[in-house]
């Protein structure tokens, strides 16, 4: 019996996706998408996320020697994820901003016991948890009239978790020495202020898309009176691009105001012939599915400085019940704690180009660099009931070096279809020392390269049923050497591994 390999696994995915997507096509236009410039606009958008879950449930087993185990479980689990997000695009600026809110919440109850002429014992557990996670994500682009910019970002994210977990012996016989009680608590904080200067500018102009898939249907349903030449086609993308960034707090409203305003620059420019059941249809259905994927274009070199912050701290408590010589119980602490900070400095370039090659067809190419001074110290303490028992102080510092080059292509036959394929490479470099209490320093030097194939898409049997595929070929290669002192011989690990990843199914969505 032949075995299929990976490859000839892939190679077969590609070539029925590759089928799927020649079923479907439409007709070169002469329009390119990289003429278009979007307007200025702003968007907000605000989402909540709510979900609590429960659950309860009772076990009992009997046995022939007239034992029985019983086991009660209870749940619950909660989360609120909170998002605001906002974009703005200008002739002078470009940028984005992001916060959030998150905080999830869970607990849980088990009683188990094992009964039976006498009990033989009875345990009761507890066990709860909350995390709080919130930050800032802020880009921001600032152009001159030449397309030059200046760039600051922020990206600043904080971290609250607490957890605890409880056992309680109610009857029977208890396993000396034993954990009644955990306590984990943590918080971090981390800050990056990217500061950049670059040439270029890359629009999105999926709005120019969607204003000729628009006119096309229009065109082959009998609904223009005439073929709209380039500048009307640019006319008509950006009086989409304003009208789908206007502010509605009713999306029945919204879409109410957005086919209206539509119907009437096709009505004022002389481009509407009629107004039958197909030309509204038509209008609604492209204004609901033919606004994505997002398409790009233009091109963006940068080169900048990138200080990181970063500190965080854990502890875990462990409550002990232990007896001496069978003398009473006695309660026990032990502590174990860990303070990290770090702090890391990069110098970064980086170029990324998209091109609409035409209208179905997108290159993107990234290339980016980077030099990295990376320091972190950690400093881990353990207790016995508050009594200092161990400390090690760590001392880390590993510059590194790393250059990616990434090249993807992508295919859009229509606006419900799309296929993406391409491949990246990189290499990074790191070497440096690392330092524990007064031990002599251990260096490394290590080597990584990493390459990966992709192949992935979707393809709309309708708007309901999706076809997925995603196909991945991967290989890693690491060559390590760490030395502990000059008299000491290297000690050298290498890697190679090579990967495949196919994933494909299909997608009913009810709506």
């Amino acid at each position: 019996m032949k075995t299929i390999t990976p490859i000839s696994q892939s190679l077969f995915m590609a070539f029925l996706f590759v089928c799927l997507f020649s079923m479907n096509s439409f007709s070169q236009t002469d329009f390119k998408l990289s003429e278009y410039v979007n307007p200025d606009y702003q968007w907000h958008s605000l989402d909540l996320d709510f979900a609590l879950t429960g659950n309860n449930s009772f076990d009992k087993s009997v046995f022939l020697d007239e034992y029985n185990s019983e086991r009660t479980n209870n749940s619950f689990s909660g989360n609120l994820n909170t998002r605001y997000y906002s974009v703005k695009n200008s002739a002078y600026y470009q940028g984005s901003q992001t916060c959030f809110l998150n905080f999830s919440a869970n607990g849980n109850g088990q009683k188990d016991a094992l009964r039976g002429s006498t009990p033989v014992y009875e345990n009761k557990q507890k066990s709860n948890a909350q995390n709080l996670l919130l930050g800032i994500n802020s880009t921001n682009r600032f152009y001159n009239n030449r397309k030059r910019y200046f760039e600051a970002n922020l990206l600043l994210s904080g971290s609250l978790n607490h957890s605890k977990s409880t056992i309680d012996y109610i009857s029977g016989l208890k396993p000396y020495p034993y954990v009644y009680e955990t306590q984990n608590n943590g918080n971090g904080l981390s800050v990056s202020i990217p500061l950049l200067v670059g040439t270029g500018r890359i629009e999105a102009v999926q709005d120019a898309r969607l204003a000729v898939y628009i006119f096309d249907d229009l065109s082959k349903s009998g609904n223009l009176i005439k073929t709209p030449n380039n500048d009307e086609i640019l006319a008509f993308s950006k009086y989409i691009t304003e009208t789908k960034n206007q502010r509605f707090f009713d999306s029945r409203i919204r879409k109410i105001a957005e086919i209206t305003a539509i119907d009437s620059f096709l009505t004022v420019n002389g481009l509407k012939a009629k107004s039958d059941a197909s030309y509204y249809t038509l209008l609604n259905d492209n204004w609901d599915n033919s606004n994505g994927p997002v398409r790009n274009a233009g091109h963006r070199f940068s080169i900048g400085l990138a200080p990181d912050l970063r500190t965080s701290f854990n502890e875990i408590s462990n409550y002990h019940y232990d007896t001496i010589n069978g003398s009473d119980e006695q309660s026990f602490t032990n502590k174990d704690n860990t303070r990290l900070n770090s702090w890391g400095l990069d110098a970064v370039a980086g170029y990324v180009c998209e091109k609409p090659i035409n209208l179905y067809w997108q290159r993107t190419t990234e290339i980016s660099l980077n030099y990295s001074l990376f320091n972190s110290n950690s400093l881990a303490k353990s207790y016995a009931d508050d009594i200092l028992t161990d400390e090690q102080k760590v001392t880390t510092n590993q510059p590194n070096a790393g250059i990616v080059i990434s090249q993807a292509y992508g295919y859009y036959p229509n606006s419900r279809t799309d296929i993406q394929f391409g491949g990246s490479a990189g290499i990074d470099q790191y070497w440096g020392d690392s330092k524990r209490n007064d031990d002599p320093n251990i260096f490394s030097n290590q080597t990584i390269i990493n390459g990966r194939l992709f192949l992935g898409g979707h393809y709309y049997f309708s708007p309901q049923l999706r076809f997925t595929v995603y196909i991945s070929e991967q290989y890693h290669y690491s060559n390590q050497t760490i030395k502990e002192t000059t008299t000491d011989p290297e000690q050298n690990l290498k890697k190679n591994i090579f990967g495949s990843f196919i994933n494909a199914g299909l997608t009913y969505s009810f709506f």
